[in-house]
């Protein structure tokens, strides 16, 4: 067993594990634990800034759940407007008057 088979097999239920160590041990993609980082919109979001450093589409159902994950995903990967998370982000009154800010609309 690898040390990524073994690491993901002791810290399957951790979340910001596997997140850390895709970031700071492999500092890249990891394909094997990416099933379970989706899992957590906050961990999608950030797997897919830091670590992929760009949009990374099997992520963003699960991105798009929560408002401020959604509005910090348009914001700082995709840096565009995110037309199928909007009215996920219209829930949240903060993030929709920043991403309408920000956005300029």
């Amino acid at each position: 067993m690898t040390d990524r088979e073994l690491f993901l097999k002791q810290h399957k239920d951790s979340l910001e594990d596997l997140y850390n160590y895709a970031k700071n041990m492999i500092k890249g993609r990891w394909p094997e634990a990416e099933p379970i980082i989706m899992a957590s919109s906050k961990y999608a979001y950030l797997y897919s800034r830091i670590v992929i450093r760009g949009r990374w589409p099997e992520g963003e159902p699960t991105i798009m759940k929560i408002a401020i994950h959604a509005y910090l995903y348009s914001c700082n990967v995709i840096k565009g407007r995110w037309p199928e998370a909007e009215p996920r982000i219209m829930q949240h009154s903060k993030c929709w008057q920043s991403y309408k800010d920000h956005f300029k609309f």
